[in-house]
């Protein structure tokens, strides 16, 4: 959910931004000789073990050079997913929006999953499984149009109380794991960043050429998160876990008369600060037997995202806008198989939404389609506003294999928005024909929906009656299993999204219609993913997507390509292990140039004479250069001082290519509307070495 009514968050981020298969159960076994001297080994085991260990896909990602670790942010590598706005942009998934993707967490909604300044927000210690879901998923996922996450974070190992250190260049962190009870596990981790060692609060940052920018640090870019899960095993069927986590990203900067925001926009002038940060705390209970599968959570969720900025000593306290956001959910998931072929999948969610913004900011009317909120800016506003917008949500789906060749999933979802008062039966189908034990035909089709962003939708902010998004998927693959652990998928794609939001033109509408459900979408695309399990000390995939997404203005009946809109990425990845000590890596990222919006003209800024505003031609009609870059990772395992560790180095961008992300005015030299100068912004992703070492003990 956006929580600001401009993107001016994402320049100060940007600004002070220059700036991680199921295993064998835990074994408490007793050997014992049989009369007939045949031994039998007895294994006694926790519920909750079976899920302790990292699946093989995600220590996969996690080992992945260029992702520290990070099996999210490896997910950048897989079929479909490029960075929105360049290589640290948020995901966008198969030509939808990243506000339309959702992330969930061990069942439960997630607050934000990614830090603004580089990792996601979970320890690498604890992913044990990451799905991801491009389009065309099942019915028990909802309030959704564009992707889904799905985190798994394992469960506590029963063994002696164990410490893990992790240090590296960008962040440091402490886990600690083990038994609690006979019955009971538990783990906590605690990261913190390292980027505030590399800045000096109070110095004025240099660009590339080594002149001033403008932009003083006050508070260096910081980050930390946290999570932590006791697990209690109840009985053979019964199993109680507890789980909390928590993250927060803050900075703050000075932006003098140089600074290029403060010549585009003289407001901005003075001293900003950004702190976006969640907790939450979950319970959930899981019930197992022969035929019978029950989930419930529990949960609760509060997060706080404000932005301050143009503060000056003496003439003002300037602007700010601050969004404050609370979810209490309440989840189901029941899944029963009456016989081997029919599996019934009940899914029911009751959230408690309650958000309040207070703002003293200007009115910015823009959307994505817009190359630049500026040109929408109207009035000052100040005030407080309060939205309960509870969202309650069902579903059931039937899972039939009437051979051995087919198997079908076909399901229907039930939701209700309490704000709108809008109600939703979403119908989705999905059809698997195995032609062989290797080969598999799938075709998935389904009808999705999500609440507009909650600013779009609250007085003189935004428009009250607009309707919620909504959106078709249909995908069609193919995937084949070959010799030597090599298999090969081919997916195609369509998706097509209606009711998006449209920001009306600011002459000739008043404040209560600032925007309509005017915007259409498309996209398709085909992804081909070629991979290799590990056989002879390596594994590896290669990922080809082919895309396109465009979005088509009603009004005008002006169809363009959305700015996120990338027609081929490529990514290779190769992993190789030396020797019992040493392995190797390498990660390839080559992906079409980033659409822009040319600037045909400059012209006066009409709050600040003097002061110049770029004028914009066709939305999203150019694109960059190609943008391309290696990553390389080496890891060795130690035993330094009887400790087991690694030592890992990466080296991120190996041949420092320069991939430009926008480009803007160069307002330094711009000093009449005659002077059209313009300068490309790189994506801030330079060559970056890091050396990270490990150890538990």
């Amino acid at each position: 959910m956006k929580t600001s009514f401009s993107p001016i968050t994402q320049a100060i981020v940007l600004a002070c931004t220059c700036f991680t298969s199921i295993v064998a159960a835990e074994e408490d076994g007793q050997t014992r000789a049989s009369q007939k001297s045949m031994e039998r080994v007895e294994v006694i085991y926790k519920r909750s073990s079976i899920t302790s260990e990292i699946t093989e896909d995600a220590q996969k990602l996690m080992d992945m050079p260029g992702a520290m670790g990070d099996p999210l942010s490896a997910a950048f590598a897989l079929p479909g997913v490029v960075g929105a706005g360049g290589a640290m942009g948020a995901p966008a998934v198969r030509g939808s929006s990243p506000d339309d993707n959702i992330f969930e967490v061990d069942f439960m909604p997630a607050g934000y999953i990614f830090h603004d300044f580089g990792s996601s927000i979970f320890n690498k210690n604890l992913v044990q499984d990451f799905q991801l879901y491009s389009a065309g998923y099942g019915a028990s996922y909802g309030n959704v149009t564009g992707a889904v996450f799905d985190v798994s974070l394992r469960n506590p190992k029963y063994q002696p109380i164990t410490t893990t250190v992790d240090l590296s260049m960008l962040n440091a962190g402490a886990f600690i794991e083990g038994q609690a009870t006979e019955n009971s596990a538990f783990y906590f981790s605690y990261r913190k960043s390292m980027l505030p060692i590399f800045f000096k609060e109070g110095e004025e940052l240099e660009d590339d050429d080594g002149e001033k920018t403008g932009v003083i640090v006050n508070e260096a870019p910081d980050d930390y998160d946290y999570q932590g899960k006791w697990v209690w095993d109840m009985n053979d069927h019964n199993v109680l876990s507890f789980s909390v986590t928590g993250a927060e990203d803050s900075a703050a900067a000075g932006f003098n008369e140089r600074a290029d925001l403060a010549q585009k926009t003289p407001e901005f002038q003075g001293d900003a600060r950004f702190i976006r940060k969640f907790n939450s705390q979950s319970v959930l209970w899981e019930y197992f037997s022969k035929k019978l599968y029950v989930k419930t959570g529990l949960g609760t969720l509060s997060s706080d995202e404000k932005l301050a900025y143009g503060k000056r000593a003496t003439l003002t306290d300037g602007y700010f806008e601050q969004a404050k956001f609370r979810k209490n959910t309440l989840k189901t998931r029941v899944n029963y198989r009456f016989t081997n072929e029919h599996r019934l999948v009940a899914d029911a969610a009751y959230e408690d939404n309650q958000t309040t913004f207070n703002y003293d900011t200007f009115l910015y009317v823009c959307t994505e389609q817009d190359p630049d909120c500026d040109i929408n800016k109207r009035e000052r506003i100040n005030g407080t506003q309060e939205a309960s917008h509870d969202i309650i949500r069902g579903s059931l789906a039937h899972v039939w294999n009437p051979n051995d060749k087919w198997q079908t999933d076909v399901g229907v979802q039930f939701t209700r928005y309490q704000y709108s008062k809008e109600n939703f039966v979403a119908p989705r189908v999905a059809v698997d024909y195995f032609l062989s034990p290797t080969q598999t035909i799938s075709v998935k089709a389904g009808a999705y929906n999500r609440e507009q962003d909650i600013n779009y939708l609250l007085p003189e902010v935004g428009n009250p009656a607009l309707k919620s998004q909504q959106a078709q998927h249909l995908t069609l693959g193919y995937k084949q299993q070959l010799a030597n652990e090599w298999s090969w998928s081919l997916e195609t794609y369509y998706k097509t999204m209606k009711d998006l939001p449209y920001a009306l033109d600011t002459s000739s509408t008043p404040n209560s219609a600032l925007y309509s459900n005017d915007v259409e979408g498309k996209a398709y695309g085909v992804d081909l993913l070629i991979n290799k399990n590990k056989t002879d000390n390596w594994y590896g995939w290669l990922a080809i997507s082919a895309s396109k997404s465009e979005r088509t203005e009603l009004p005008t009946n002006t169809t363009r390509d959305y700015f996120a809109d990338t027609p081929l990425v490529i990514n290779a990845v190769v992993q190789y292990d030396i020797n019992e000590i040493w392995n190797i890596g390498f990660n390839f990222t080559a992906r079409s140039g980033q659409a822009y919006t040319p600037i045909v003209a400059v012209r006066e800024n009409p709050d600040f004479p003097g002061h110049f505003l770029p004028v914009y031609g066709e939305p999203f009609s150019k694109r960059h250069d190609l943008s391309h870059r290696l990553d390389i990772r080496a890891e060795r395992k130690t035993d330094w001082f009887g400790l087991d560790g690694k030592l890992v180095f990466e080296l991120m961008n190996a041949y420092g290519q320069e991939n430009i992300a926008y480009i803007d005015l160069d307002y330094d030299k711009v000093h009449s509307t005659s002077d059209l100068i313009i300068k490309e912004e790189e994506d801030d992703f330079a060559m970056r070495p890091s050396i990270g070492y490990s150890f538990k003990f």
